[in-house]
């Protein structure tokens, strides 16, 4: 029996395994207020799975890089305030983890986000998941750039020593499934997060999932 073709696969979090756009929401609301922006643009749309520079610059494009960082404080203050009370795990997310860690040989597993790391570990402990991850890793607050950049994917490439051609990149928006073919390994485009189908077809990933279980039929041997 020849190996799964796939030796590691590196998650999204946002949008692919967890559906967190109420906390997410919330947080942001608090923040525009504690700074005093109003923006016209709907809150809960501004939550698509983009790092946080990005949805102040869009939503307050004349604000000042000091009115930036009180709105990231405030951000992070009130997120982790709610301590992802609303956050839920898509449907068949857990059972697809579960799935995977039960394969021989096991791939290696890892989360790869737009998230501060130690924020992407809490989230992915209080929902239970944690332990299916060799990796839990994000962008924020570190000089790494954000997706659709493919750095943080190679810097994971690297930690788990995995060729890029036996990696799978799983991710709900346009900048994951750019990142993962920068860093030449296959994507699948998870169709019922943040993302528009449309524009995740267009930007031709290998794999498009309909629901996270999809992704056991890929494991057959190739």
């Amino acid at each position: 029996m020849r190996a799964p073709r796939f030796a590691a696969v590196f998650f999204d979090l946002d949008g692919t395994l967890a559906d967190s756009a109420q906390d997410i929401t919330l947080a942001l609301e608090f923040a525009f207020a504690d700074v005093g922006i109003h923006t016209e643009h709907p809150i809960h749309r501004l939550v698509d799975g983009s790092p946080l520079e990005a949805i102040f610059a869009l939503a307050a494009p004349d604000s000042t890089s000091a009115q930036f960082d009180r709105f990231a404080l405030a951000y992070r203050a009130r997120y982790e305030t709610l301590g992802h009370q609303n956050t839920r795990l898509y449907p068949g997310v857990r059972e697809t983890l579960e799935a995977l860690s039960l394969l021989r040989p096991t791939p290696w597993l890892a989360v790869a986000t737009a998230k501060r790391s130690a924020t992407a570990r809490a989230v992915c402990q209080h929902l239970g998941i944690e332990q299916h991850f060799r990796a839990i890793e994000g962008t924020s607050g570190t000089a790494i750039p954000p997706k659709p950049a493919p750095d943080l994917v190679n810097a994971l490439l690297r930690r788990s020593e995995t060729p890029a051609d036996r990696c799978l990149l799983v991710g709900d928006t346009l900048r994951d499934v750019l990142a993962g073919k920068a860093a030449g390994v296959r994507t699948a485009a998870a169709t019922w997060g943040h993302g528009r189908r449309e524009e995740l077809i267009r930007a031709r990933p290998d794999h498009v999932l309909e629901d996270l279980e999809d992704l056991i039929p890929l494991f057959n041997d190739a």
